[in-house]
Parts: structure tokens; sequence; C-alpha cells
């Protein structure tokens, strides 16, 4: 029975081409997107959870008070390590961690440039990062130990044993190889090349040394893993006013644990609060995804239940002869499953055609493994869900078929399978018009981030992360490099421009308020670092040599300016710490962080030490300069004063454009599920216009044959579906704008919502329909009348 079903199915499938290839292909795009959706979910839920202890681990943030607003930071202090690790009894392992941070690592004749972080000897028990050679307990033991990746090792030693093997780190000190781990999974949300002992920096670093009981010192991360039955919870809620209980001063800092289990899909706080993260284009795609299939699967219930008529005498026959309604049933859901195995099957090629193609869309570690039989399984589950979802409603429906009716030829479909089929087509055009809608104000909101002013020109300059050997060798190094003409200016600092490594809440200026806890961002700079960033002064001026006092200069920022409440601030003095600065001038607000945030105060102070502090050396090209040539020109001169490092370098305009990677990936994916919802309905439009324009083909000739014109007729079949378009148009401005404004609620510097885009969304909805449409109603007003009236 089965097969003999299976059988009719496909004889149905090739008898009508036309409407099989549409819902095959329909079905087929649908369950594409939803899979590769799916895909993408599952790769990103899957962050960290190859740790075994994931369920206990932690990071400790804290919550802060500063200019009267609420922020939450990752930077803890540095002798909250051992005040953890000592004195609390639920603590069962802890770690300090850094940022990665690239360090130089020569070995013979290599050199490479690698990121690393430096750790506790518990980082590697706490966390799964399994080790290839070495051991947990000793590895990190040394100060002077470095654990490399097994990707690193093999760069740097080929095939040889890496085991006890010296580098020389930052062209500083010699670390010894004491292991060696597996490659870091794309899945983990720590990532590093390699690990060093935290008591190296304590070793080597007498800045660090002096100040690891000082909890105002915070550049690092502090972590931790809990005992059996501790409650992170109830811990954080102990540890929240340590920061307080230690320092007196550090009144509005409170600590709290973040576990492992949400630093990657939620990362996002607001005023104290978890406002998700990730996890927000999760749900989105998701839901996106499963309007995708849903509205293939519509197009295959409208085309199913508009061709009932033509399968009508088919049931009553089959009905005569014996057949149960459960049959039938089953007869049409297996034409269902069968149709929809087939767009299965065509989904797997269509997605692996196109994942190279998503690479830039967050795709790029993705595959679809066909060896993997639980992801198979999976997409079969798809396919026979959307097979039952898409055919249950046809097949319910035209197994109810009186054969009586249907075989005096009496039969009708009456008014409510008609009115199913408007409301499907409403449903597919709201969503795609709401999805358009959306797409359109996600790409408004990154021109308008994108197009804001950021107080500097990012054009044409090119940052170098500096070494210390660069740093100790500047003042030859910048002169060369003047001398090749290809520069304009070239200045340090002690950061890029598209970051903020320095908070300092110790400024102090007349009128302050004691009480107040304010803070201020902090760039140590050098000369001509306003002329090689572009800084745009509202008042005063730049550092300048001809002003010796400048050692003792500050620059503010608008932000800072307002917050400090200056009328006529050049001159004044202000102090950071004990040392008194003179503000020289003030300069438009510096975006260095999130362009879709508000900028906060800033401090420019004249670095007066030549090697401490300087991360970062800008060089601002001459307008005329080749790129190519100054390229290469400029290597040797780098690798003369840095021999332990590569040359590398970036351009501080591409650095600002991956602020907008979320954002971009965000609106590139909506515009392409977007294109998809709207080409879906425009097959299931097209379709059900074919079959509407064949079964009035009898109207269509005697209307003809009256004298209608070819305009009137085109009207009359495309009128009904412009007006459910129209209706799907209204219905999804609401929702569209109830969901953006949402949205864009997460943002500080935001967009409006302009009316504009609702009215332009609907014309283009309206045409793209009235295309689709026009197709067959133009064919069908231009058929010869004579053929259209003879008998069948």
């Amino acid at each position: 029975m089965i097969k003999n079903f299976l059988k009719i199915a496909w004889r149905n499938l090739a008898r009508n081409k036309s409407l099989s290839f549409i819902n095959i292909f329909g079905l087929a795009a649908g369950i594409t997107f939803a899979l590769l959706i799916g895909l993408w979910i599952q790769y990103e839920t899957s962050y960290d959870a190859f740790h075994s202890n994931k369920d206990r681990i932690a990071l400790v943030l804290k919550n802060t008070l500063y200019n009267n607003q609420k922020n939450t930071q990752e930077p803890t202090p540095l002798p909250l390590y051992d005040e953890l690790r000592n004195n609390y009894p639920e603590v069962k392992r802890a770690t300090r961690i850094t940022w990665a941070f690239p360090h130089s690592l020569v070995t013979g004749d290599k050199k490479l440039n690698r990121k690393g972080r430096y750790v506790d000897p518990a980082f590697l028990d706490m966390f799964s990062f399994p080790l290839i050679e070495g051991n947990t307990t000793t590895a990190l033991k040394d100060p002077n130990s470095i654990i490399l990746s097994a990707s690193l090792a093999k760069a740097l030693f080929g095939s040889e044993d890496p085991m006890g093997k010296t580098i020389r780190l930052s062209n500083a000190n010699d670390v010894k190889v004491t292991g060696v781990v597996t490659d870091v999974p794309h899945q983990s949300t720590i990532d590093f090349e390699f690990l060093l002992p935290f008591e190296y920096l304590i070793a080597h670093d007498e800045w660090i040394r002096n100040n690891r009981a000082d909890w105002s010192n915070n550049f690092l991360m502090n972590m931790v893993e809990l005992k059996e039955g501790v409650s992170m919870e109830a811990f954080s809620k102990k540890i929240s006013t340590l920061n307080t209980q230690k320092d007196a001063r550090l009144k509005n800092l409170f600590l709290f644990l973040h576990p492992l289990s949400k630093w990657h899909l939620y990362n996002d706080y607001k005023n104290w609060v978890n406002t998700g993260g990730k996890i927000t284009y999760i749900w989105l795609f998701g839901i996106i995804g499963i309007f995708v299939l849903l509205i293939a699967c519509i197009n295959f219930m409208n085309l199913s239940t508009a061709r009932s008529e033509k399968r009508a005498r088919e049931v009553g026959i089959r009905k005569v002869m014996g057949s149960h309604k459960a049959h039938l049933i089953f007869q049409f859901l297996s034409e269902a499953v069968l149709t929809a195995f087939l767009a299965f099957v065509l989904s797997i090629i269509l997605i692996q055609i196109l994942l190279p193609f998503l690479k830039d869309l967050g795709f790029e570690n993705i595959r679809f493994d066909l060896s993997n039989i639980y992801l198979l399984l999976i997409g079969l589950g798809v396919c026979l869900i959307t097979g039952l979802l898409a055919g249950s409603y046809p097949a319910f429906y035209l197994s109810s078929f009186i054969p009586v009716k249907v075989l005096k030829g009496a039969f009708k479909q009456g008014q409510g399978p008609a009115l199913f089929r408007k409301a499907l087509v409403v449903s597919q055009f709201t969503i795609s018009a709401a999805l358009i809608m959306s797409t359109i104000i996600v790409f408004r909101q990154i021109d308008h981030a994108r197009n804001r002013s950021i107080g500097y020109n990012p054009n044409n300059m090119i940052n170098i992360t500096a070494s210390r050997d660069l740093a100790v060798n500047y003042d030859a190094l910048k002169q060369e490099l003047l001398n090749t003409g290809y520069f304009a200016s070239i200045s340090k600092a002690s950061q890029p421009l598209t970051a903020i490594y320095n908070q300092w809440s110790d400024f102090s200026w007349e009128g302050k308020d004691p009480s107040a806890d304010l803070a201020l961002d902090a760039i140590l700079a050098d000369w001509d670092f306003e002329k090689t960033a572009g800084l745009q002064f509202t008042q005063g001026r730049a550092f300048s040599r001809a002003f010796p006092t400048d050692s003792n200069a500050i620059i503010l920022n608008e932000a800072a300016l307002q917050l400090i409440g200056y009328k006529d601030p050049i001159g004044k003095t202000m102090k950071s710490g004990d040392q008194v600065k003179t503000i020289i001038g003030v300069v438009k607000n510096i975006v260095l962080t999130d362009p879709f945030k508000a900028v906060g105060p800033l401090a420019i102070i004249f670095n007066r030490s030549k090697t401490d502090a300087v991360n970062n050396i800008f060089l601002r090209l001459q307008p005329t300069a080749d790129l190519n040539k100054t390229l290469t020109t400029i290597k040797p001169i780098f690798d003369k004063y840095n021999p332990s490092l590569p040359f590398e370098y970036n351009f501080a305009d591409e650095e600002f454009g991956k602020k907008f990677k979320v954002e971009n990936q965000v609106g590139k994916l909506a515009s392409i599920f977007a294109g998809l919802t709207i080409f879906i309905s425009c097959l299931g439009l097209f379709g059900l216009a074919m079959f509407m324009a064949e079964r009035r083909i009898r109207e269509i000739g005697i209307r003809k044959v009256l004298g209608a014109s070819v305009v009137n007729l085109w009207f009359l079949l495309s009128r009904e579906f412009m007006v459910l378009v129209l209706i799907a148009c209204v219905i999804a401005s609401p929702l569209a704008f109830w969901l953006m404004h949402d949205w864009l609620n997460q943002y500080d510097y935001r967009v409006n919502i302009s009316l504009w885009i609702f009215l332009a969304v609907g014309i283009l909805a309206l045409a793209i329909a009235l295309f689709t449409v026009s197709a067959q109603a133009i064919k069908a007003a231009l058929a010869n009348p004579v053929k259209s009236l003879k008998t069948e």
C-alpha cells in the first residue's frame, strides 16, 4: 500500500511539473535556511560546553558607579586572587588571567608574533584544555616557563620535540617550554596560543610587584571554581562589598559572579542588569528560520488546496472503490512527505554550495558533515515535520470530499478554503514585509553610527603595536621614518584609538564634590599626537615643544569639560593624584569604543616617560604617498629597531570598521532572510496565480468575446492579490515598528524610525507581487478565446 501511495505521489508530481517545481524548490529554500540557522544556533550555543567543570566556573565582574553612570566591567583588583583563594573556603580553585596580548617568540631563526595570556597554575585544572605534553601540576610552576599550543609548537620547532626548548620572549627574557596544549576549540570564549605563569609578571614587572596589595589596581580578570553545592548567587552576595571592606574609597564598586555558561551569550549589561547579548540574535534568527520554513509550508498548503477541484474526482472514485478517509489522508501526507524529502535532498546540495559564501556572516567554522548521523537524523526530522505540517491541511481537506457530489460535478470549494488561502497569502507577505522593514532599519542604524563624528581622522593612519624595543628606540625610529618623506606626522600613545586601556578616578579639580565618584578615561600621549590622530580642537591648543611646561599639560574632550564644569578651562589646573596638570586644550568627543554608545569623559595627558605606557605608534601618511612603496620602505626600518618581532601593522579605519562586525552580520543575514522570504512568497503567489488563471480560463474567454480589454482582464486577475498584499503591509508595519523599537533601545546612539520606510516597503511589496502575478494574468488575458471556450 505504501509503495502504491508513493508511486501515485510520484506520478502526480511528474504530471504537474511547474507546480511541483515551485513546491519542491520553495520547500528546499525554506529547509536550507532553516537548517543553516539551526547549524549556526547549535554552534553558538555550544560555546564552552567542553569544559568538564563548566557549571562551577565563573568570572568575577564588578559593578561601578562613576559619573552617575552604572557600568559593569571585567577588570577586577589584583589582590582579589589571594583574598579569594586564602580566605573563602567556598572557592576550590582560582586564577588570575590577563587579556590576550601579542608577544614576540624567538628561537633560532624563527620569530613569531602571537597572542598569549598570563594565568595561574590552577587554570589548567579549572578548564578542559588538555595537555599533549607536560603535567598540569608542574607546567606553570616555574615563573620562566611557557606552554605552547600544538600549532604554535609546530610553527616554532617543526617536527622536533619542543619540551625543554628555550624561547626568547619579547626580546627581554628566556622562557622554557614545559607543556604543549591542544589547540583551543573555536567554541571557546577564552582564546590563546600560549600560556605564561602570572608569576612571570610579578618577577619581571616592578610596578605590578609593588602594587600587589592595591585594591584600586584593576588590569586583569579573576576567575573562580566553586566547590560542589556552593550557590553562585549566594557567593556573589558574600563578596559583593569586598572592595569597600579593603579600601573605604572604593565604596561604589560591587563584585559578583558571572557563570561560564553565560559568557558567550549573556555578556551585555546595562545599569547593572544583564540585558542578554548574542542570545538576542539566537532567538531572533531562530524565529526567522521558523518563519522562513513556515512560509515555504504555506506555499505547499496554498497550492494543494487550490488544486483540490482537479483532485476531487480522484478522491470521489477512490471513496466509491472502498478507500477509507484514513487511507486518503495517508496518501496525501505521503505526497507531502515525498515532496519534503526531495526538497531536503536539494537543500543538502544548496547548503554545501552556500556555506563558502557565508563565511563572513559567522559561518566560517560551521560545517554540514554528511557523516554525522545525528545531524542527518535532525535534518530528516525537519523534513518529516515539514512534510506533515505542509500536508496536514490539504490531506484532511481533500479526504473530506463527498463522492456523490464530486462525481455528479456539483462539487464547489466554498468560501472556507478560499478564505484559508487568503489568510495564508496575507501571513506570508506580512512576514516578508516585516523582515524588509526591519532590515532597512538595521542598515540605517549601522550607517547612523558609522557616519557620526568620531573626533579623529582614521583615514591614512597606520597603527603599530609598540614593543619595548620600539619604545626604547622611538626617537631614532621616528626621525628615520620621517626622513622617508612618506609621513606627515608620527606619534605614540598608551593605547590605540579603538579602545580604552585606562580609567582613573583620582582626578580632582576646583569645585569638585568630595563625595562624588567621578572617573575619566586617560590616554598618555606624546608630541604631535593631535596632528597624527587628526583631533578637532574646540578650544586651546595641542602639546607643543615651544612650551616647556607642557610636560604637565592635559587636554580634555567635551564630555570631560562638561563633567568638570569649567566655563573657561584654558590655563586652569586639575590634579591627577598628586600631580598638578594645566588644561591647555579641549577637543571634540573621540569615539574610542562602542560607536553606538555615548562618549565618556577623556583626559589626554602628556607622557613624560620615554618607555613606560607606550603601547602604540601612529603613522600619518602623506596624502600622495604610495602605500605599497611606503610599506616596502619602512619594513627594514622597523626590522632594524625591532629585531625580535616580524613587521606587522593595521589601519585605523579598518580597526574602527570592526566595531560594526556584529551589526553588519545581523544586517546582511536579515537582508538575506528578507530576500528569501519575499522570493518564496512570490513563488507561491506565482503558482497560485497560474492556477487561478487556468481555473478561470473560460470566464476570461467569455469576457474577451464580450469586449473586455487586456488591461481589464489583467486588473481583474491581479486585484485580489493586490488587496491581500496591501493588508499584509498594513499588519506588518506596526509589528516591525514594535520589534525594531525594542531592538534600537539597546543602543544609546540610535536612529529614529521614519514613516517613509513603511510606505516604501509597502509600495515595493505591491510592485513585486504585481510583477509576479502579472506574468500569468497577462498570459491568460492574451490567450485565444476560441481555445478557451472549447468543451473539455
